[in-house]
């Protein structure tokens, strides 16, 4: 996997990636979503890999979208008009992002606008005490995108949301941290570290359940039915009960070991024993 706009580093089961356009503050341009997909997709269809961090080069994590696009576009760039319209609207789509291997996103600098909403895909947020927080749409004549409007409300409450949105205003980590934006805050040099230890601690677990997870919680969100919420519940763990996961974890407990999940060898060997 090679990018132009992304860097990625592997740390065990973890895929760092980087945005990677420092000199425009980590601007989203065409080629960045189609990559972003390309990444992802990558991601997603390998086994060795349980978790993404997601972080900026340089000062900036992201400072939305590159508006220098926009004028290529309308002066007759034809590749940038094809990427902004085919990749753009489905980079960070609902979809794709619960669909996902976790993503945990380490804030080290400015998210602004779309370098902020694209976050609140993510599953959770780290950053550091430079981080910077903005809902810039406001100052700039435009409305909130990446479904921001529906999520922010659900991830700080509704008040606050409308704060961010209506005034546009720059907020600081504690600020962030204050909202819900972020789940803790690190020192500039300890972010990245603490954000791949924590990754590894998700990685390590078994990837169906994840991903099981991940999409009940979305569903129990968007659902108006609290019966369908118990039953998803009621199926969904009695599925796992019966998983060879679950009964990888209770060999461990009795042998007192850790699981190996990701041991395709050792879990052959767990299916087969099951099958007898």
């Amino acid at each position: 996997m090679n990018y132009e706009t992304i860097s990625i580093e592997r740390h065990d089961r973890v895929l760092l990636a980087s945005w990677n356009r420092p000199e425009k503050l980590n601007a989203f341009n065409g080629l960045f979503f189609k990559e972003w997909i390309e990444l992802l997709d990558a991601v997603n269809k390998d086994n060795t890999i349980g978790a993404i961090v997601c972080t900026g080069k340089g000062k900036a994590f992201s400072s939305g979208a590159d508006v220098g696009e926009f004028a290529s576009a309308s002066k007759g760039n034809k590749t940038v008009k094809e990427y902004w319209e085919k990749y753009q609207p489905v980079a960070f789509e609902a979809k794709r992002m619960i669909s996902s291997k976790p993503i945990i996103g380490a804030i080290n600098g400015l998210a602004l606008g779309a370098g902020l909403t694209c976050t609140f895909w993510f599953d959770f947020n780290l950053a550091s005490t430079e981080a910077k927080f903005s809902m810039r749409f406001s100052k700039l004549g435009l409305t909130p995108e990446l479904d921001s409007s529906w999520l922010l409300p659900k991830l700080i409450g509704l008040q606050k949301a409308k704060e961010m949105m209506l005034t546009g205003k720059i907020y600081n980590a504690n600020e962030a941290l204050e909202f819900g934006l972020i789940t803790k805050i690190y020192e500039p040099h300890e972010l990245i570290d603490e954000a791949i230890k924590t990754a590894q601690s998700i990685a390590d677990n078994p990837s169906n359940t994840l991903h099981t997870i991940k999409e009940m919680v979305f569903e129990d969100m968007t659902t108006t039915s609290f019966t369908e919420i118990a039953q998803r519940s009621i199926d969904n763990f009695a599925y796992a009960r019966k998983s060879d996961e679950h009964r990888e974890a209770l060999l461990a407990l009795q042998e007192k070991r850790k699981p190996k999940f990701h041991d395709v060898e050792h879990m052959k060997k767990i299916i087969k024993k099951k099958k007898k």
